[in-house]
């Protein structure tokens, strides 16, 4: 009786043993930061990404959503020239692309394709995001919210 109380004491406990393993093998795994594997915020937020130039607009175009709240995008500047014939023109600099992951904290979605203007805004960014392209290059952007 007492064998049989011993060997059921160690069976309970090592099954026990093995669920809390397993726990903490779950929550090491886990992403940090928003549930996106690669994303760290900083603890403090950073600087504003340069969004107003002299005679150029800003804006996100979204080429891919990674969750409701987070998207790939790139920031386009474009500067606005008037023409003969009064006509304002937009000219594209792509010199200055510059890729950033766009999260968002008040549950508005993105979609692919989307263009956001941020002229006159604040681009902050808190945090870096780094993930795999198709092409296997290792790539670190920036994590911004718009303010």
């Amino acid at each position: 009786m007492k064998k049989g109380l011993i060997f059921l004491g160690g069976f309970v406990a090592g099954i026990l043993a093995t669920i809390l393993v397993a726990y903490f093998i779950t929550i090491a795994n886990k992403p940090n930061d928003g549930g996106l594997v690669g994303l760290t915020l900083f603890p403090e937020k950073g600087e504003c990404i340069t969004t107003t130039l002299k005679n150029k607009s800003c804006e996100i175009k979204i080429f891919q959503v990674l969750a409701p709240n987070a998207a790939l995008g790139n920031i386009k500047y474009y500067t606005d020239e008037k023409r003969f014939g009064g006509k304002t023109y937009r000219n594209y600099d792509i010199l200055n692309d510059v890729v950033v992951l766009l999260i968002n904290y008040d549950n508005k979605t993105y979609y692919d394709d989307q263009k956001i203007d941020i002229s006159n805004k604040c681009a902050r960014q808190i945090g870096t995001y780094q993930y795999t392209t198709k092409s296997e290059f290792e790539k670190t952007v920036p994590a911004i919210v718009i303010e």
